[in-house]
């Protein structure tokens, strides 16, 4: 049974104040609802800090309650519903579309500021409009099919004799496998999609299938499950020595040969900005939704001697880091 319990950050986070810029007659309270614990965030730890740096400071005038579904969407509903009843002023749904719906459904009237990490709030319903959201609801949304689709394309610049890709699924990253399947089709190449049902996944068979279907380089989709077993799906793309884009950038200890994916960082300060206007007395319908437009592209080093690969220039010079 899930227990309620309250995050109050400290140290690090607190020093970022600048000294109280909102005065508050008494803390702030956000809820923030996660697919993965709170310290195993990208985002949530970036929109905490963002909070302090325009004067709401943890442990003094920001007071933070957050719920993990610990990868379960069946749990949402309830650890919503938990955050409605600690009466929070602002609701954050960070990560995929079923914490935004079940806090929509557990909130009529609190305000909801979603980070959309792997869905199109317009084209599944959390808003009915980019421009002026309707009801409580506004956010910030990283465009993920799209995403993938450059991940396949960069890797079909490395890989340019690769002919079949493997792309693997799940419930948080199957709206994103159109995009890649479509991109698939411009280039020319073929896509093996294996969905890998309830968890926990058995990575171990899909990639076995991927090798009878003669995968030649692997496509990673974003969800917050692949982020949690990041190391195991690196592993498996490893001792396949398949060419691979990774959802994330952090490449150090993983055996993905490059990342892209949007700045994290800077996805999280505006997620955190909207919020910030909303508790000055901004209305999260009047607030249009935003959509990350700054990326990363991280190539490993050490990857590519590994598999005799020659990054091509043209990728080269687009990267924002190459780990050597």
């Amino acid at each position: 049974m899930t227990s309620r319990r309250q995050f109050v950050v400290a140290g690090a986070f607190g020093a970022l104040g600048l000294g109280g810029a909102f005065a508050q007659s008494r803390p702030v309270r956000i809820g923030v609802l996660l697919a993965r614990p709170f310290k195993e965030s990208f985002f949530a730890p970036g929109v905490v800090q963002r909070l302090a740096e325009v004067g709401y400071r943890p442990g003094t005038s920001l007071l933070v309650e957050h719920r993990s579904a610990d990868g379960d969407t069946e749990r949402f509903p309830k650890l919503a519903r938990e955050l409605v009843e600690a009466k929070c002023d602002v609701l954050f749904a960070i990560g995929p579309h079923h914490a935004a719906r079940a806090l929509q459904a557990a909130a009529s009237s609190t305000p909801i500021v979603f980070l959309a990490v792997d869905y199109d709030p317009l084209e599944i319903g959390i808003v009915t409009s980019l421009t002026k959201p309707d009801r409580n609801t506004t956010g910030v949304y990283m465009p993920v099919g799209e995403l993938a689709a450059k991940r396949l394309e960069i890797l079909r610049e490395i890989v340019p004799k690769a002919q079949r890709f493997l792309v693997l699924s799940d419930v948080f990253s199957r709206d994103q496998v159109p995009a890649v399947q479509a991109a698939a089709r411009t280039s020319k190449v073929e896509v093996t999609v294996i969905d890998l049902g309830r968890q926990p996944y058995d990575f171990a068979a899909a990639f076995a299938a991927g090798q009878r279907a003669q995968v030649e380089a692997f496509v990673g989709l974003t969800s917050p499950a692949f982020a949690n077993q990041a190391s195991e799906i690196g592993a498996f793309v490893g001792r396949h020595r398949l060419p691979s884009a990774g959802w994330t950038t952090n490449l150090e200890r993983l055996g993905f040969l490059i990342g892209y994916s949007a700045d994290s960082f800077k996805a999280a300060r505006k997620t955190a900005d909207l919020a910030a206007r909303i508790l000055k007395g901004a209305k999260p319908a009047d607030i249009p939704v935003e959509q990350v437009d700054e990326f990363e592209l991280v190539i490993n080093g050490p990857v590519a001697r590994n598999l005799n690969l020659k990054i091509p220039e043209s990728v080269m010079a687009r990267a924002t880091r190459i780990i050597s």
